[in-house]
């Protein structure tokens, strides 16, 4: 009865007021007052409680404003659809509804710039509540202005979830909490800056998650980078400075810490992996780079029941974006994920249905988890300050409030997945949760159990679109990190035991999470980058000078020094840019021990004249070159020798020449001595 009174005094009040979204007495001009929702409870209206709103106003205008009341405004109905949520949430009004009884104290004046508390309360008794469902609760600030008319000078709205005990089946409810982190770790365990330090410390992003999360029904979705680089970071590691090139990282006792809380919540709560760092998988799979979403993937599960010492089984691939192409969720299912998380715009009901559809399908034998886009864009509304915190909490709760309403007598699944990075306000997350315990509406359930309490629907894929595109890791960005694991190949190829770690730095260079800041991630790369290019400078050529062959066959000397810590194999090629004038054999690969030199002799031939630059080349066991070739001038005598032995025949044959004119001469001294003596007789 009191019900049907308080409609009828609504009524009246319509009536004799004119339109229901505006009193006629109120002038809408442009809003100068800002006003704050900081608080309203119940968290859970019922019959029989009271609603109490308060929060704050902020005259932002130039005028003093007086005689300023706050009052609540309702709708007339329950919103229809949830689309409708989102229309309320971006400034509509056409649902605003017409002012309740309820009002705050008058404030006499509001000076420019200014700011004053209000707040107001009603039984919940004395709403029009009609029906069961979600209602748009506007808070409209009236004002009197420097020119006597009574104005509005501000309105904020949010919602108002009706649902008495046992009017609704709950929606079942997996909330997705990721434990990530921007993987801004290089090579050595060097990190870019302290960033993750922070996040870990209490306080931080990390670490409140992890707080706010313990002891709730969440499911938490571990990423291996990070639980692979809080590990590293327990005893020591490095940061890039400023003004020295490394120095030493103070988040250790942080990162101990929060790796013992992470072990303390997950244990016997449900918990899956997600693929290491969150690969960007379709910049991976344009770029040729599968095998990278392999390594990102296979050994995550165990990985992470290594660090929790929990027994992890699943592994949920998380791509940036919430869609994928076909061949993209092939990768991914083949690299050993056991579901995906795709957007539910990415995999509508086919036909389309007038309802929320359980989050669980499959394509082409790939199980999928479909994040609620409503959720999704609640979870992605501002929580700078309490009051941004306050809206965000009541669309998160009211999108879950319509999914109930929409089939009253069914229960669904739906899955709340924010950003992999999110940074909530604790005061959304406490009192979500909180909500979450009381509501009628919905209670929270792991991902497993909500897997096997849904019903599949006949869906179709949207294709992926050129804006989805446009927004993975660009092609230049990948083509340096393309370039780097070449570098790299070359340097693990002369390596005896395969430096550990590489192939997960690139995962982590091409992380989906760099989409948000490309600009650090390629820094990274950079990083990696220089890191390759002074491991390849350890194994080096140590020869310079010049050297002289006794001939146009001589050895020439080579040291190979290697500064890396563990042994190396390479072999040595000499080349020139006048090939046809050297002539040498190629060095078998060999050993040089770690932090050693090695020396040997290269036999060659140069033919020719003059001196001849000849560089000396590492190679790989296969025959790769390794390194950049260092030049040395071979000089050869073999040309001075032929030039003596012409001086010497020369000289022979002259001395023969003389020695036949010699005799020759005395010959003809002789027969003219005796045709004389002939003569004479």
């Amino acid at each position: 009865m009191a019900r049907v009174s308080i409609l009828l005094l609504t009524c009246l009040l319509t009536l004799l007021g004119g339109p229901v979204h505006a009193n006629p007495r109120v002038v809408a001009i442009n809003e100068s007052v800002d006003i704050s929702l900081t608080h309203m409870s119940p968290l859970n209206p019922q019959p029989g409680t009271t609603l109490r709103l308060s929060g704050r106003l902020r005259n932002r205008g130039e005028q003093q404003l007086s005689a300023l009341q706050v009052r609540l405004l309702l709708s007339t109905s329950p919103l229809a659809t949830r689309s409708e949520i989102g229309t309320v949430a971006a400034g509509g009004a056409d649902r605003d509804g017409p002012p309740t009884l309820a009002v705050s104290q008058p404030i006499a004046q509001l000076a420019a710039q200014a700011v004053v508390d209000w707040s107001l309360q009603i039984p919940i008794d004395s709403l029009p509540l009609a029906a069961t469902g979600v209602y748009v609760a506007g808070l409209e600030v009236i004002g009197t202005g420097v020119d006597g008319l009574v104005q509005r000078v501000g309105l904020t709205r949010t919602f108002l979830p009706w649902f008495p005990p046992d009017s609704v089946q709950p929606a079942r409810l997996v909330w997705l909490w990721p434990m990530t982190a921007s993987p801004a770790r290089a090579l050595d365990g060097v990190q870019l800056n302290e960033q993750t330090a922070a996040e870990l410390a209490p306080g931080g992003r990390l670490a409140q998650l992890v707080e706010e999360g313990a002891g709730s029904k969440v499911t938490w979705v571990l990423d291996p980078a990070l639980l692979q680089t809080a590990e590293d970071m327990t005893d020591g590691y490095q940061v890039v400075g400023t003004s020295e090139p490394r120095v030493t990282g103070g988040g250790s006792a942080q990162a101990r810490d929060w790796l013992t809380s992470v072990k303390r919540v997950t244990e016997g709560s449900p918990t899956v992996a997600t693929a290491y760092a969150l690969p960007d998988v379709m910049a991976l799979e344009r770029a040729d780079m599968e095998q990278t979403i392999a390594v990102a993937t296979q050994r995550a599960a165990a990985d992470v029941s290594t660090a929790t010492g929990e027994d992890v089984e699943k592994v949920l691939a998380w791509p940036p974006g919430g869609a994928l192409t076909p061949s993209a969720l092939r990768s991914v299912s083949q690299a050993g994920a056991t579901s995906v998380l795709m957007a539910d715009t990415a995999v509508p009901p086919t036909p389309a249905v007038t309802y929320t559809p359980d989050a669980f399908t499959s394509w082409a034998g790939i199980d999928l988890v479909l994040a609620d886009s409503g959720l999704s864009a609640a979870l992605a509304m501002p929580q700078a300050n309490r009051g941004e915190a306050l809206l965000a909490r009541q669309r998160f709760l009211a999108e879950i409030a319509m999914t109930a309403g929409e089939l009253p007598d069914a229960a669904r699944s739906i899955v709340a997945a924010p950003d992999p990075l999110w940074n909530p306000r604790a005061s959304f997350v406490r009192q979500t949760l909180r909500a979450l315990q009381d509501v009628p509406y919905a209670r929270l359930v792991g991902m497993g159990k909500a897997r096997r309490q849904s019903l599949d629907l006949p869906r179709s894929r949207v294709p992926y679109t050129p804006a989805q595109r446009a927004a993975e890791l660009p092609s230049s960005y990948m083509s340096d990190v393309r370039d780097q694991q070449r570098a790299a190949a070359r340097l693990q190829a002369i390596l005896t035991e395969p430096a550990i770690g590489y192939d997960e730095s690139v995962a982590r260079q091409t992380s989906g999470l760099w989409r948000a800041n490309l600009p650090e991630g390629a820094s990274l790369v950079r990083l990696v980058s220089e890191q390759v290019r002074a491991a390849t400078a350890g194994v080096r050529v140590a020869t310079t000078g010049t050297f002289t062959l006794p001939g146009d066959t001589g050895r020439i000397p080579v040291t190979v020094a290697n500064d890396l810590d563990q042994e190396v194999t390479v072999g040595i090629r000499l080349e020139s840019d006048q090939p046809a004038r050297l002539s040498a054999d190629e060095i078998e690969p060999f050993e040089v021990p770690a932090g050693r030199k090695v020396s040997l002799e290269v036999e060659a031939t140069v033919a020719g004249a003059g001196t001849l630059p000849v560089k000396i080349q590492l190679t790989t066991p296969t025959g790769r070159r390794y390194g950049q070739p260092v030049e040395v001038l071979v000089r050869t005598t073999a040309y001075s020798q032929a030039a003596a032995y012409v001086v010497t025949g020369a000289f022979v044959i002259l001395a023969f020449l003389l020695g036949m004119n010699f005799v020759r001469r005395r010959r003809a001294r002789h027969t003219e001595h005796e045709r004389s003596e002939h003569a004479h007789e």
